[in-house]
């Protein structure tokens, strides 16, 4: 073996020791938090330690990132769903190789769908879009970000636009995008752009993201569900001048041919407002909102090195406009100002 060889073959060593240490700190991290409650220790490397030890090797290295990424994205999913670790994994693994464009398109999905923190996920796609301008992929995402996750900005559209004629410009996008690029200058369905998005991802070769889609699409199909149910008891209301305490009321009234099904097991019902629920997207709602909470306690943690006294501080020192609602009817957020904790 000639010294070249030598050095090649030395290198893949520390390659996989780097990242059998990597995955060690990861699971020691995950057994002290659960052991201990901390969600203060450091998951990953720095990426310049990584870079130093692997000999240069960064692609390397970031490949193997973020397939652990997605494997910590994926239990998460199926655990708390906390996605504590997940912007940090992603820009370590995009700092390390800043031309893995899977990184910052799957990466700001996965933080705007799962985590909800589109602030988060568009600061992974701008980044993406500095090293990979030709890429019309990461503009597209920023541009969906704007549109489903951050549709209340009051310049969501003009936003989404400069990003969808960001992608045209590349030259490489669908046709759909340039058609949905003219769509913005009218009034257009929103959840028609979500699902042809999901069903797009039901073809990724990766087990979990076409879980994912599966399962927002079952959750689209459930919101659908709700807004039909919803016209229901307006109906009901006019007809009979009453409000209908249960779904039954609409059955006996045959204006429903039968009950909604979930297929992810939850139940539909209507709340004291006199619309309709359904517990499977109120509990998605309650982990996403409260994760949007459990986020900035933190932000106000490390500025001003306490907790805050009481939700209402995140929106005197400006993290929050307002205190986002808990999605269930009639309940409240149930603060612990000596733990941090949301309930």
């Amino acid at each position: 073996m000639n010294a070249r060889n030598r050095r090649i073959v030395a290198a893949l060593l520390v390659v996989c020791l780097c990242y059998a240490a990597a995955v060690g700190a990861l699971i020691g991290a995950d057994n002290r938090r659960s052991e201990e409650g901390m969600d203060d220790i450091l998951y990953l490397p720095n990426e310049k330690l990584l870079t130093y030890f692997t000999a240069g090797l960064n692609t390397i290295v970031a490949n193997f990132l973020w397939l652990h990424c997605i494997q910590y994205t994926a239990l998460e999913h199926r655990g708390q769903r906390h996605f504590t670790w997940l912007e940090h994994m992603l820009f370590t693994a995009t700092r390390l190789d800043p031309y893995f464009v899977d990184v910052y398109r799957f990466g700001a999905m996965f933080l705007s769908a799962l985590r909800a923190d589109p602030e988060a996920s568009l600061r992974l796609a701008e980044a993406g879009m500095v090293k990979n301008p030709m890429s019309w992929h990461l503009p597209y995402e920023a541009a969906m970000t704007y549109l489903l996750n951050k549709r209340d900005h009051p310049e969501a559209r003009y936003y989404a636009a400069r990003y969808l004629n960001m992608s045209v410009a590349t030259g490489q996008a669908l046709g759909g995008i340039v058609n949905l690029a003219a769509k913005l200058q009218d009034e257009f369905e929103l959840t028609e752009i979500e699902r042809d998005m999901w069903v797009e991802m039901l073809d990724s070769d990766d087990k979990f993201i076409r879980e994912l889609a599966e399962r927002k699409l079952i959750e689209m199909d459930l919101r659908k569900a709700c807004r039909i149910l919803d016209e229901r008891i307006d109906l009901f209301v006019t007809r009979t001048g009453e409000q209908p305490q249960t779904l039954d009321d609409l059955l006996a009234a045959d204006l429903i041919a039968a009950m909604p099904e979930d297929p992810l097991g939850g139940e539909f019902f209507i709340g004291a407002d006199g619309r309709t629920y359904n517990t499977t997207l109120l509990e998605d709602n309650v982990i996403q909102t409260r994760n949007i909470l459990l986020t900035n306690i933190g932000y106000y943690e490390e500025r001003y090195g306490a907790l805050p006294a009481s939700l209402e501080r995140l929106v005197d020192v400006g993290l929050l406009e307002e205190i986002p609602p808990h999605p269930w009817p009639n309940r409240q957020w149930q603060y612990d100002a000596a733990t941090g904790d949301v309930e």
